[in-house]
């Protein structure tokens, strides 16, 4: 994950199962992207916990400014300033 250019800094918990990414403002990495990088390393990726910039586009669904990702809601976002808390379902899980 440190050699993704979005990426600032890493911290990873095994015993959590826990990976926290502090990434650069207007990054363009996608979730799906980072997820991919998971998978490649032979992590599972999961429910992810994110504070992101963007809009919902209904109450399912956060678009991502920047890359305009949609990701599904696992919960209604809440808006913290100018961006949301939200998190997004694991792959294949709705």
């Amino acid at each position: 994950m440190k050699k993704v250019p979005a990426v600032t800094q890493v911290r990873v918990s095994l015993k959590d199962g826990l990976t926290v990414l502090d990434l650069k403002p207007a990054n363009t990495v996608t979730l799906a992207q980072l997820r991919q990088i998971i998978k490649n390393n032979g992590f599972v990726s999961k429910d992810v916990a994110a504070v992101a910039r963007g809009t919902i586009a209904d109450q399912a669904t956060f678009v991502v400014s920047g890359t305009n990702e949609r990701l599904p809601l696992a919960a209604p976002a809440e808006p913290i300033g100018d961006a949301w808390r939200l998190t997004t379902p694991a792959p294949g899980k709705r």
